[in-house]
């Protein structure tokens, strides 16, 4: 716990400079997330060796950082804004296929895992979630939807914590993650509409109270989901943490595994909220 505790003292205070410098510290923050991440998932498909394919550690660790750095650009220069995003999205999701493909060509059979489509499926899903990072920061309120999002990701993962370890009685997903119940997961849900509604007030955020208390909760189910996303991927891999950079958490998809698919979620609500 001590360590657990020390590591947060050191990351919390670097998080919160990234936010306060807007998008420049916010790409840097997600790029780097995106080449630690894709590292990780490179050693999740090759466990137990040193040996890397430079193929695949183009396409995994450059992936997720390349798609937030591409993102941070269009953003800076002027080039996106929430009507070209979906398009920008379909293109990127379409060109990060296009890699994994090539990227397994004239490589035999007897090299490959073969389960390790799930890990490049997963590279594409890290890299387009992140890259949502550095547009949701450049929205009117920038700093403060970052906060609404990883807040209430906060609260609803502490929530679902305490109540599951007091109350938990059913099993959430046994096989993937046995120490999540449903009642923890219903009330980090019940956690996120509460956080959600509380931090838009704090912050004045220009959403309502119904629609933070909708997005709380909607928060609170992908949360959960990613959570058990990045478990089910350890679990094929056969690995505890995805890494040892973080110690005491593991590494930086144990800790953004919440995270990242909330920043997205903030990121639609608000443009789709202003429209």
């Amino acid at each position: 716990m001590r360590i657990r505790i020390i590591s947060a003292t050191v990351g919390i205070p670097i998080v919160l400079l990234a936010i306060w410098l807007e998008l420049p510290g916010i790409a840097a923050l997600t790029v780097l997330a995106g080449l630690v991440g894709g590292f990780e998932l490179d050693r999740m498909m090759r466990p137990g060796t040193s040996r890397t394919g430079s193929s695949r550690i183009v396409s995994l660790v450059m992936g997720p950082a390349l798609l937030a750095s591409i993102a941070a650009w269009m953003v800076s220069d002027g080039r996106l804004s929430g009507d070209q995003m979906p398009i920008f999205l379909a293109i990127v999701f379409a060109l990060a296929v296009l890699v994994r493909g090539t990227a397994t060509l004239g490589r035999s059979s007897s090299d490959r895992n073969p389960n390790e489509w799930v890990y490049w499926v997963f590279a594409a899903y890290v890299g387009l979630a992140l890259a949502h990072a550095p547009v949701l920061v450049s929205l009117d309120s920038g700093r403060e939807l970052i906060l609404l999002a990883i807040l209430t990701t906060f609260a609803v993962d502490s929530v679902a914590l305490f109540v599951g370890v007091s109350i938990g009685r059913h099993r959430l997903a046994p096989s993937i993650s046995p120490k999540k119940s449903w009642e923890g997961a219903v009330g980090g849900v019940v956690g996120g509409v509460i956080a959600a509604i509380a931090i838009d007030a704090a912050f004045d955020i220009p959403f309502s109270v119904v629609t933070a208390g909708i997005l709380g909760a909607v928060l609170g189910v992908t949360g959960v989901v990613g959570d058990l996303y990045e478990s089910w991927i350890k679990r094929r891999a056969d690995v505890k943490d995805s890494g040892t950079l973080i110690p005491g958490h593991g590494g930086i998809l144990d800790r953004l595994d919440s995270v990242i698919p909330d920043l997205a979620v903030v990121y639609w609500a608000t443009v789709w909220s202003s429209l």
